[in-house]
Order: C-alpha cells, then sequence, then structure tokens
C-alpha cells in the first residue's frame, strides 16, 4: 500500500486539502490497537488494497467484498449496529459524533494542538467547536462552608 511508508500512514484530506503523516504507533488508551494494528488486521482480510473504505464481505445483491461504500450507506450500516448494541436515548449518537469523540479523546492524551492537527483543521476555532462537549460534562457543585451560608 503506497500510502504506509517509514513507519507513518500518509493522508491527504479529501475535504481539507490537509497533508497528514500518521505514525503507525498512534494509540489511544481507550481501544487495543494502534493504528498500524487496524491497519493490518484491514490489509489481511483478503479484501483488495483500495484507496477508502470498502466492503469486507457481500452486503445484499449488488455489493461485493472490495467495492466502496457509498456514505450514506455507513451512517446507516452504524446506526444500525448502535440499536443493536443497545446505545439509546433521546439523541444517541451519530456516526458524525465519533470524530468528535476521537478528537476529545486525542486531545485528553496528547493535547489541543496534536487534535486539531489530526481533525486537519487550519483554524483552532474550528477544532474547538469539535472539541467541545456541549454540556454533557458534569459540573460539580460544592456546599459553601457553613461560615458562608446565610450571610454570616
Amino acid at each position: 500500500m503506497s500510502q504506509l511508508r517509514d513507519g507513518y500512514l500518509w493522508v491527504l484530506q479529501e475535504k481539507t486539502g490537509m497533508r497528514l503523516k500518521l505514525p503507525l504507533s498512534l494509540k489511544l488508551d481507550a481501544l487495543p490497537q494502534t493504528l498500524g494494528d487496524v491497519i493490518e488486521e484491514c490489509l489481511s482480510s483478503g479484501v483488495a488494497k483500495p484507496k477508502g473504505i470498502v466492503h469486507a464481505r457481500q452486503f445484499g445483491h449488488r455489493v461485493f467484498p472490495g467495492k466502496h461504500l457509498r456514505p450514506p450507506l455507513l451512517t446507516r450500516a452504524f446506526a444500525d449496529a448502535r440499536d443493536r448494541a443497545g446505545i439509546t436515548g433521546e439523541s444517541p449518537p451519530t456516526f458524525h459524533e465519533i470524530r468528535s469523540l476521537a478528537g476529545r479523546l486525542y486531545e485528553e492524551k496528547y493535547g489541543e494542538r496534536f487534535a486539531q492537527r489530526l481533525l486537519g483543521h487550519k483554524n483552532a476555532q474550528t477544532t474547538a467547536l469539535y472539541l467541545d462537549t456541549r454540556g454533557a460534562e458534569w459540573m460539580s457543585i460544592e456546599l459553601p462552608s457553613e461560615r458562608g451560608v446565610g450571610g454570616v
């Protein structure tokens, strides 16, 4: 695979035009595999080595292993898997929120600048939108000391 060289995955992001060299040793504590492990697993699955995300097995009557996934199908498959896993609620996470979660996890481990570069953002304000938890974090409310209660 020509995108794997010198211990890095070389990526040209289509949307932003950003050129990234991601170390194959890249890892999060929340997951057991490095980026290199994931790539190796994908390549050893028997599917051709195309660019992009492809089907690993037959899907229906018209989709075959190695055929590119269409974004709507990927989004739908994610939602189906999420539902089968029992992840529910008023607003269950969407496929796009994986990117935001990944950004927050990488920021926590490697810092905001690393997350910004990994997400391919030139502007830190754009990264801040992805890293914003949108009020999902818990806020601790501490009791005032006895002396401060009631204006005493």
